[in-house]
């Protein structure tokens, strides 16, 4: 349960730092943007959607590599050990949809639990992001 433990922790860490450079690039990117472009949101969102899918494809790499060379927990016999399933899995525990044929057993709880914990921080950290660099837009917008 220890390893676990900080496994999940250096996890949270990783998908914290991950998404903090993701954004930090975006809102790089978006101050040299010209601001009267409808544009600009829409990609804003497309680039925020395209980081939330790489820590979904993180965190199903990462239950892939601990099925396949640790014992420190599977899942429910409807899980079928492809890549579908894990993408599907880890969308779906990321995003707290939590809607699934099969379930973590073992010490892949706790990996969950903290995948859900970080997806939703991550979702809440980027509607955050997006309102505040879209509202500067919008607001450069109407002095245009």
């Amino acid at each position: 349960m220890i390893i676990a433990t900080l496994l999940s922790l250096v996890l949270l860490l990783m998908t914290v730092c991950v998404h903090y450079c993701g954004l930090k690039y975006v809102a790089t990117l978006s101050q040299r943007w010209n601001t009267s472009r409808h544009i600009v949101p829409i990609f804003l969102m497309f680039c925020i959607a395209l980081l939330h899918l790489l820590e979904i494809l993180i965190y199903a790499g990462i239950f892939y590599l601990l099925d396949i060379f640790t014992d420190l927990g599977s899942f429910t016999s409807e899980f079928k050990p492809i890549l579908r399933d894990y993408i599907y899995f880890s969308g779906a525990n990321y995003t707290t949809l939590g809607m699934s044929d099969f379930y973590p057993q073992g010490h892949f709880k706790i990996f969950a639990i903290t995948e859900a914990l970080a997806g939703f921080m991550m979702l809440t950290w980027s509607a955050t992001f997006f309102y505040s660099t879209a509202g500067q837009f919008l607001n450069n917008e109407r002095k245009n």
